[in-house]
């Protein structure tokens, strides 16, 4: 795994009479609005763009009620995507954050993780949308679309959904009548907030009163007694507490890297069954299509894996279709057995040519060039030990140094990622890395290429019985413009199973595939 290759106008106006409000509640219009629309009126009704736009930070304090106790509440939020919350019950505390890195919570035990999956990609959605006042949700590459009109009460509310490429998901209620936010749910974490008693503090309506739902069925009442604008939180606030003892992340990346090249040969031992989903997404967050194909996968030695087509959306290939793809992966070994020499000496020449410009670019002792850059651009936040599976872990936050400046195009990339990574620290391998744009990525001025904000890659490797580590899972999320007129929007999941010893050549391709070997714990 390659840790660098390796995120409007005002709504229609009811014009009704002041004695039928006070008796009803309007009706919602049949033509539902934009979320554009939607969004540009909740900035009016809680104080305008600009203040919402000028606030740099806030701290609420609580009072916190539940069904068997009560205690005190902090919220924290900080532009564009940090949020902090504490708890304090009688009994313990629960303390949960996000930021633009990952997202963290501490249990009432003490127990401490780092949240993942859709759990965690939700978390991130929340906490950019709460931070910002959906303001510039846009900018940050999230996705909104007007799903209905519901009844929160007895008041008509848009049902706004908010959403990312990745597949996290939001619902917000906003009042039909007065443009407030009402209602959000949280079909993942199984959580429904509802806002109430809007009052002014520091001229932004702020709700006094917010019940929330948890997916165990208690809730939680929080009265709200101060808020404090522009206090200038500190963004350490929002990082996960370090690890009591030291942990040298360099030296265990340079450590990892030296593994690298021994993992990437022990791979090209192993054919294996390929699965990869691609989805199209459009600029509502609605599925428009998905695809789903399967590939049995064999390497071969200085040249490309050969790919062969099994199966496309669940369904097998037909008899037809099957015999062709296996001639021509035979035809695709065969070529490979007479070019074999050739190869080699290309690889060969590839290979000195690569230690050339590794020396020219100048190298810190024996460390990996990729490893060495990572090194130079990043720096390394909130390292600790979390249980990943069934296996212990050292786990850190990446994001590029203060005032860092790039002297090349990989450095100008590295220089705007963000993300989190799981490492094994007896075998020095990575098992999970999260990775994000947390700035748009430009080429030639955006000539050539242009990657906007929150693309996003996440790659996880399983260890083999054998302990060699090999890929099991990838996702790319991308919306990308290449030239100045092609593009799209890219949303691909690659799964890696069912791993066989082959030799590379035609003869162990026709022979039957031996057991499977099986991942370990």
């Amino acid at each position: 795994m390659d840790l660098c290759r390796v995120v409007v106008l005002p709504l229609v106006l009811f014009l009704l009479a002041v004695a039928t409000i006070a008796q009803k509640p309007p009706k919602p219009p049949h033509k539902l609005p934009t979320a554009e629309k939607i969004t540009e009126n909740y900035f009016k009704a809680i104080g305008g763009k600009k203040l919402i736009a000028a606030t740099k930070d806030a701290s609420y304090e609580w009072l916190l009620e539940s069904k068997d106790d009560k205690g005190t509440a902090r919220t924290q939020i900080k532009p564009p995507a940090s949020q902090r919350t504490e708890l304090t019950f009688t009994n313990g505390q629960i303390i949960s954050a996000t930021n633009a890195s990952s997202s963290w919570e501490i249990a009432r035990d003490g127990r401490m993780r780092t949240l993942t999956g859709p759990e965690a990609a939700v978390t991130k959605l929340r906490g950019v949308l709460t931070a910002s006042r959906l303001f510039n949700y846009k900018k940050a590459n999230v996705l909104a679309r007007v799903v209905s009109v519901s009844e929160v009460g007895s008041e008509p509310a848009y049902v706004v959904e908010f959403s990312t490429r990745g597949g996290a998901r939001l619902q917000y209620y906003f009042s039909v009548r007065t443009g407030l936010l009402l209602k959000i749910t949280d079909d993942v974490r199984k959580t429904t907030s509802w806002f109430e008693d809007y009052r002014s503090e520091g001229g932004i309506l702020e709700p006094h009163r917010v019940r929330v739902n948890t997916a165990g069925g208690d809730e939680l009442a929080l009265v709200l007694q101060t808020v404090k604008y522009d206090v200038g939180i500190d963004d350490k606030v929002f990082e996960f507490p370090a690890a009591t003892e030291a942990l040298d992340v360099p030296a265990l990346l340079r450590e990892v890297g030296k593994n690298q090249d021994e993992v990437e040969k022990r791979v090209e031992e192993y054919s294996f069954t390929q699965k990869e989903t691609d989805r199209e997404i459009n600029s509502k967050g609605e599925l428009k299509k998905e695809t789903v194909k399967v590939y049995e996968v064999f390497p071969i030695a200085n040249r490309e894996p050969v790919q062969k087509l099994i199966s496309e959306n669940g369904v097998p290939l037909s008899a037809e279709r099957a015999a062709k793809e296996e001639k021509r992966v035979m035809e695709e070994f065969q070529k490979a057995e007479r070019d074999k020499e050739k190869d080699q000496r290309e690889a060969d020449k590839r290979k000195a040519e690569r230690e050339k410009k590794n020396k020219e670019k100048g190298r810190e002792g024996d460390d990996d060039p990729e490893i060495s850059q990572f090194l130079k651009v990043c720096e390394f936040v909130s390292p600790r030990r979390e249980s990943f599976g069934e296996r212990d872990t050292i786990v850190f936050d990446f994001r590029p140094r203060a005032g860092f400046r790039p002297s090349n195009r990989e450095e100008s990339l590295i220089a705007k990622l963000v993300g989190t990574v799981w490492i094994d620290p007896v075998d020095k391998q990575v098992i999970r890395l999260e990775a994000r744009l947390a700035e748009g990525f430009k080429m030639a001025g955006g000539l050539l290429i242009s990657l906007k904000p929150g693309a996003a890659i996440v790659m996880e490797q399983t260890r083999m019985a054998e302990g060699v580590w090999l890929p099991r899972f990838a996702q790319l999320n991308a919306s990308v413009k290449l030239l100045l007129f092609a593009g799209g929007d890219y949303n691909k999941t690659i799964d890696w199973s069912d791993y066989r010893h082959f030799s590379g050549d035609v003869k162990d391709y026709k022979i039957e595939a031996p057991k499977t070997e099986k991942p370990v714990p």
